[in-house]
């Protein structure tokens, strides 16, 4: 039996010794998501593990509201210029945050700090703050599994700013949204902008004491926004973006591994997923409003937009990192080339499990997917370079 809305509130204020929950937007994705975990695809360890995410991610939101009234100061924090990674999952997003991210300029939020932001992290205790061993606790006993073939981070890594979303809209990285149909459903019929000024709180706050370096700037990245860039853009206007492209068939593949290997293990059964795709091409369909958000928000604010294809991010990322960052006239770091390859030379040894080298495709077929019309025309617009045969694991 689930839970009610009301008595998650509840369960929440008790467990954190706080009631103020602050404005009420939470409360649609809340109450969608709670009807979901009636449906009767997810499994009874589903429930359990998708009730304790919400529930976690309630006495999350009780504190830093708590934390922003204690402290109003936080809510005048100034944010500095965003280089703001997305495009769609699986394009290579996340190679870029963090070749990005060695810039000695640059400012990352990690996955510690956005699941765990109160109180406020300090400069001086950060990289010691105890909150950080408690988060890879939490990841290291997924160490060896399918997930850590295929989208790996550990706490202090650059992680996506849906992490810190405060309002039940980014729990899991928005992942679960494939198999709860009425939390998916309210995401992509509502207009997210208070979502994203309460993200901007979020940010302002793991800024306040511990900001960017001298004269620096934010890397960040969520492919998730991508459908939700207009809004996005008037609440961050300090942010720039670079769109990740890679071939769309190459991307469904792997897209569709991992919703399997994250959303199979909360169903009672994984047929639930390929029928889905069979009968209504939900990652195609998903997949269409993506590179249609692009594609508009491209055109209507070119001058905030740079692109990037993954298959030269592979073959170039020095000369490809250099020519974004003089592409921003951000300042220069004359190390940034030897730490990339110093990056890439630990990946290429192993820094963690190999990729999974059987994706699951769920039926799509590399022609099928590069000539559906919408799919054709965002190739041609952003001059996609196709992959003939596999590039990485992933």
């Amino acid at each position: 039996m689930t839970v009610t809305v009301q008595e998650l509130l509840e369960q929440a204020r008790r467990e954190s010794g706080l009631t103020d929950y602050g404005d009420d937007w939470f409360m649609g994705p809340l109450a969608a998501y709670v009807s979901d975990l009636e449906g009767p695809q997810l499994s009874e360890w589903g429930v359990a593990f998708l009730t304790r995410l919400v529930l976690k991610d309630l006495i999350r939101r009780l504190a830093i509201v708590d934390c922003l009234k204690r402290n109003p100061a936080i809510e005048e924090t100034p944010l500095p210029p965003i280089v703001y990674i997305t495009g769609h999952e699986r394009s290579g997003t996340t190679l870029l945050h963090n070749l990005l991210s060695l810039h000695d300029s640059a400012r990352y939020l990690s996955r510690w700090e956005l699941m765990s932001p109160t109180p406020p992290p300090e400069a001086a205790s950060f990289l010691t703050n105890p909150r950080r061993a408690e988060v890879q606790k939490s990841i290291d006993a997924l160490r060896g599994s399918d997930l850590e073939r295929m989208h790996w981070v550990e706490a202090h890594d650059p992680e996506e700013c849906v992490w810190g979303l405060m309002d039940c809209t980014g729990l899991l990285g928005m992942a679960p949204a494939l198999i709860m149909p009425n939390w998916g459903a309210w995401m992509a019929s509502n207009d997210m902008e208070q979502t994203f000024v309460n993200y901007r709180k979020v940010m302002q706050l793991l800024l306040w004491k511990n900001p960017v370096p001298e004269g620096g700037f934010l890397v960040l990245k969520s492919p998730q926004v991508v459908p939700y860039l207009p809004a996005f853009s008037r609440v961050f206007p300090e942010a720039n973006f670079i769109y990740v492209h890679r071939d769309p068939y190459r991307i469904l593949a792997s897209f569709c591994t991992l919703i399997e290997i994250v959303d199979g293990s909360f169903l009672e059964s994984r047929q639930y997923l390929l029928d889905m795709e069979r009968n209504n091409k939900r990652s195609l369909q998903r997949m269409r409003r993506y590179y249609d958000g692009l594609e508009a928000f491209e055109l209507a604010h070119p001058e905030r937009v740079d692109n990037v294809q993954y298959m030269d991010l592979l073959a170039q990322p020095e000369a490809e990192i250099a020519r974004l960052y003089g592409d921003r006239t951000l300042p220069g770091d004359p190390q940034l080339p030897e730490k990339i390859a110093a990056f890439l030379a630990r990946q290429k040894a192993g820094s963690r499990a190999r990729p999974r080298q059987q994706l699951t495709d769920y039926g799509y077929a590399a022609e099928e997917v590069r000539s559906d019309p919408q799919i054709a025309r965002y190739l041609q617009h952003f001059k996609v370079l196709l992959e003939q045969r596999r590039q990485t694991g992933a």
